[in-house]
């Protein structure tokens, strides 16, 4: 369903789910950041849930899902049971959760910032801007308590571009997936058609085009930066993009291993959004959350 001429069979699902994306989560002021990640890492990091199929779920995994949309014959007592992967477990699979995966927040509250902790209805993370100027990694934000999407790239700059998102249990396909739909600008306002809704068009403080800085978070690079090049791989990281990411997400892209863990040396207990220090070698932040004592990943 990617075209005008679905609209009307793609609208009916939407209404139904979009406000499932609101879920209140407590302390949402608690763990904002200002590293920067690379757009291409934002991408990579959405298409992982696609590549998935992440069901949809309001809450972390195992917990107790709060959309009834998803209840089915066990009713209220309902948990998250969609696949287990200990990077993502702790998000909520929402429409929101999902854009605060992508963009490499910290799950915060119940499993991620909601769309009122976006612009246009909060500053604090992003920031509206022209439509037409749409980059890989922005959002874009419907109201302050309905539904946020992911801007992927464009199929034809202005009129039709590729999205990514979460929609919910009700929707036909109730998992992450990307879509392709006709667009129409004006100023920070984009309607899409195949959401049948007007959103604004918002960008992340912190995204960028290159590991030290340029493109809108700060000028230097993140603390866990890495210059090996693509293709480089300790025994538990990758370098991806002059930043170390988990070595799950691609394995088969190593060319070169170093069976020995990046040195950091900031400290035990320091941790970005993706890695923490632990005994003088980044690890993967996933492992022990609760340790961190400092640095822009401590919630």
């Amino acid at each position: 369903m990617n075209t005008t001429s679905l609209r009307a069979v793609a609208l009916a699902p939407f209404l139904l789910v979009v406000a499932a994306c609101t879920a209140q989560v407590g302390n949402e002021d608690s763990a904002t950041t200002s590293e920067d990640i690379l757009r291409s890492s934002i991408v990579s990091r959405a298409t992982q849930w696609v590549n998935a199929k992440l069901h949809y779920c309001q809450a972390a995994r195992g917990a107790v899902d709060y959309d009834s949309a998803c209840w089915g014959w066990e009713g209220s007592s309902h948990r998250c049971d969609r696949q287990s992967d200990g990077a993502w477990n702790l998000y909520r699979s929402d429409c929101s959760g999902f854009v605060t995966w992508a963009w490499g927040l910290p799950p915060v509250g119940d499993g991620g910032y909601v769309t009122s902790d976006f612009a246009p209805f909060s500053n604090k993370l992003s920031h509206t801007i022209d439509g037409v100027d749409l980059a890989p990694g922005d959002a874009l934000n419907k109201t302050d308590d309905e539904h946020v999407i992911l801007f992927k790239q464009w199929a034809s700059k202005g009129h039709s571009a590729v999205f990514m998102e979460e929609p919910g249990c009700s929707a036909s396909q109730p998992y992450a997936h990307e879509f392709t739909s006709n667009v129409s600008i004006s100023g920070d306002q984009v309607y899409v058609d195949y959401e049948g809704a007007t959103f604004y068009a918002i960008r992340y403080d912190s995204a960028t085009t290159g590991s030290s800085g340029g493109g809108g978070g700060g000028g230097t690079p993140a603390p866990d930066a890495c210059s090996k090049g693509d293709g480089f791989c300790t025994d538990t990281l990758q370098c991806d993009n002059g930043h170390w990411i988990d070595r799950w997400v691609d394995s088969n892209a190593c060319t070169t291993v170093d069976n020995v863990q990046e040195a950091c040396h900031e400290g035990n207990g320091y941790c970005t959004h993706t890695l923490q220090c632990d005994n003088g070698h980044w690890v993967p932040r996933v492992n022990d959350p609760a340790s961190c004592t400092s640095g822009p990943g401590v919630q």
